[in-house]
Formats: C-alpha cells, structure tokens, sequence
C-alpha cells in the first residue's frame, strides 16, 4: 500500500488546492493515471497531474529517527457520479 494525501485542483491554476486528506493507493500513481476517488459520499474522477515525495534521510542503522516519508498527489478533478 501507498499513502499519499490527495490535492484535488478543481478551478483555474489561480484557484488553491483542495485537499482531500491521505488515501491508500495499490502503488505510487503516475501522471495520466486516472483516479476514482469517494468523497463526501460521492465517487469522482480524477487526473493524476504530479506526485511530490517527501523523502527523510536514513540515519547510519538505518533508522529514520521517528520521521515517516509522505507524498501528496496533485490531481485535476475532471467529474464525478
């Protein structure tokens, strides 16, 4: 499983990101993926734009000292049920 906090773009560039909180995906999604995604009791459609990693380094034993990697995925709403 993938977690990823999902940032849905609904309205023009201009317009902020919705997020939509952290799904689980299968795998890492790609650009051109498309996206069934329930919100608020609704299914809608997406297209995934860019997914930005948020790496944290290793230390020497292979610990993260208590940091998770994250990764947001940036998608464009193109509709929904």
């Amino acid at each position: 499983m993938f977690a990823a906090r999902l940032m849905v773009e609904r309205g023009s560039f201009r317009d902020k990101s919705q997020d939509w909180g952290v799904y689980a995906f299968l795998s890492a999604p790609s650009p051109g993926d498309r996206v069934a995604a329930a919100h608020e009791d609704t299914t809608h459609y997406l297209t995934v734009i860019s997914v930005h990693h948020k790496p944290v380094p290793l230390a020497n034993d292979g610990g993260t000292g208590g940091e998770t990697p994250s990764a947001d995925v940036v998608a464009k709403w193109t509709g929904s049920d």
